[in-house]
């Protein structure tokens, strides 16, 4: 199951771990409102791939698991072994601190959640600090996590403390938090990290963005994408050409034969034949390669390990622009209401990914679509409207009081994915309102999906049609 989570104003990240080798798919469908525009003429989908999704894939460290590499310390005499292990660490805890605050924003602040955030915290803060590397690289990767660590850890325990329902907890709970905050003060203090905590919120919380991505890079797969069917463009452009000087040809030749000069009438239709083909020729290219290639991925990607350059995984990718009769059956039959207008368009993403299998020996990897939707809220026209309303309901028409109204649009979020071994798809939705400064709210709403034994119920036929579709 995937896990949604907001990065800023304007960004979506949809989150999961996979734990074996396989084929794994993914399939996005974003609901567009009726009020908008978006069409390949605002804005085409190779644009909304580039600007919009960020599908990538990092590894996710397993401590639990590596007992060896806990007691051997001689992979810190190797790098970037050392920022490959301690960074998929990292990730690990980020992964379950996030999975923690989602749950404490779902159901309220309880003490289980609080106690779990602790251990980890604790037990991460042992297990980084048990030794310093001695090489320059990795004294400067460990001050970095190290400075990352503590200060992640405490933005978590103290937005929690700023949670209504924290004042009744146990005292021994909010006893041991505090102790746990002053040990991580005197912690900086006695490795001289407070100048990197000192600054404007603004400064100290971008500083902080910084060490994130420096830190991630050597646990994120690199990929390699390449763009497919520019073959084919190069082949249909090659006919088309080859076709229209041939027609040229002929008319020439045929012309020469019955007037033996070049006339003026002659040269125009020269020249309006060269017109006329610059014209329509790009158009023309375009639309007969999408009609050769519909159906076939646009794009391929090979995810590598760090550093080592080995081929993790392999994934396909497709991006197209669909109206709603063009939907997948599956999508189509459970759709609700949200989903009644045949006019609007239907953003499609799809992934295929194949997982090698050395790819998960020592790690788990997790899975992070990103949707940023800057160039939607574009899309809404700002509005000068205002609502005009009593300001006191006792005296009426005393005083009056004008709000201003944001115009905001509603779009829909189809998740399905399917994984290793099954047979059966898993769908997640949710409802995204976003206005002209962002995302204004997101919430999950149900799906009606089909049950893994309804769909094991569906005819033969029309479960092979959907197996070779997906393939």
């Amino acid at each position: 199951m995937f896990s949604l989570k907001r990065k800023g104003d304007y960004r979506l990240q949809l989150t999961r771990t996979l734990k074996k080798p396989g084929r794994y798919s993914v399939e996005l469908y974003l609901f567009t409102p009726h009020e908008n525009d978006l069409s390949s003429w605002t804005m085409d989908e190779r644009q909304f791939f580039i600007a919009c999704l960020s599908h990538r894939f990092g590894l996710l460290g397993l401590p639990d698991e590596d007992r060896v590499s806990k007691s051997d310390s001689s992979f810190a005499l190797l790098s970037p072994h050392y920022e490959i292990m301690f960074g998929s660490w990292l990730f690990q805890y980020r992964a379950s601190m996030d999975r923690l605050r989602q749950q404490i924003q779902s159901a309220g602040l309880t003490e289980e959640p609080l106690k779990r955030a602790l251990r980890l915290s604790q037990n991460f803060a042992q297990r980084l600090r048990r030794s310093i590397p001695e090489q320059r690289n990795q004294r400067r990767y460990f001050r970095q996590l190290d400075i990352y660590f503590s200060w992640h850890a405490e933005q978590f325990l103290l937005e929690c403390m700023t949670l209504e329902g924290y004042a009744d907890l146990e005292p021994e709970l909010t006893a041991a938090i505090q102790e746990f905050l002053q040990q991580e003060y005197r912690h900086r203090r006695e490795r001289e990290y407070l100048s990197d905590f000192h600054g404007s919120p603004t400064r100290v919380w971008n500083r902080m963005s910084l060490y994130h991505r420096l830190l991630e890079y050597p646990v994120l797969l690199r990929s390699r994408v390449t763009e497919l069917g520019e073959g084919t463009r190069k082949l249909v452009k090659a006919a088309s050409t080859m076709l229209i000087m041939t027609l040229f040809t002929y008319f020439l030749f045929n012309a020469r034969e019955g007037n033996q000069h070049l006339s003026l009438a002659l040269l125009l239709g020269i020249a309006s034949v060269y017109a006329i083909r610059d014209l329509l020729r790009d158009d023309m290219i375009t639309l007969i390669t999408r009609w050769l290639r519909k159906g076939k991925p646009r794009w391929k990607i090979r995810l590598l390990m760090p550093y080592t350059k080995k081929l993790m995984a392999q994934q396909r990718v497709w991006l197209d622009y669909r109206k709603l009769p063009k939907l997948p059956q599956e999508v189509l039959a459970h759709s609700g209401k949200w989903a009644t207008n045949e006019e609007r368009q239907i953003i499609c993403y799809r992934s295929v990914l194949t997982l090698e299998k050395g790819a998960l020996e020592r790690d788990k990897i997790q899975e992070r679509l990103s949707l940023d939707c800057e160039r939607l809220c574009e899309m809404i026209q700002a509005t000068r409207n205002r609502l005009f309303s009593n300001a006191d309901e006792d005296a009426p028409f005393a005083s009056i009081e004008a709000h201003p109204i944001e115009k905001q649009h509603d779009y829909n979020l189809l998740l399905v994915y399917t994984e290793p071994g099954q047979n059966h798809s898993t769908a997640q939705r949710w409802r995204l309102r976003l206005g002209v400064n962002g995302i204004v709210q997101c919430e999950s709403k149900k799906t009606h999906w089909p049950s893994p034994e309804e769909q094991q119920r569906r005819p033969g036929l029309q479960r092979l049609r959907d197996h070779l579709r997906r393939r």
